[in-house]
């Protein structure tokens, strides 16, 4: 169900393009209360996550600074999302280019 509500248009305009400034500061009060909610929420919200969230920034920092990524052509776009998984995947591969920087 919260994949649902994160995949509205009617709660977020063109749901599939990666916009991560629809949750910027300016426009956090566009957002209706608890549809967006990737952790749950209430009492029995995911205790990790801010462990989890911290892990991440620290992962996606180290691999951003050594390495660059880009989409490679072999990669369908737009992106088919699995209508059957009961994770967030494509239904095909996402293939990536990955060059050392430094």
């Amino acid at each position: 169900p919260v994949l649902g509500l994160h995949m509205d248009p009617e709660y977020f305009p063109d749901p599939e393009k990666f916009d991560p400034e629809r949750f910027s500061e300016e426009n956090k009060h566009r957002i209706v209360p608890f549809t967006y909610i990737p952790f749950g929420e209430g009492p029995r919200h995911c205790v990790g996550m801010r462990f989890g969230m911290m892990q991440t920034k620290v992962a996606l920092t180290c691999l951003l600074r050594t390495y660059l990524f880009t989409v490679s052509p072999e990669t369908q776009i737009p992106l088919k999302w699995s209508k059957y998984s009961l994770l967030l995947t494509t239904e095909n591969t996402i293939w990536l280019n990955i060059d050392r920087v430094c």
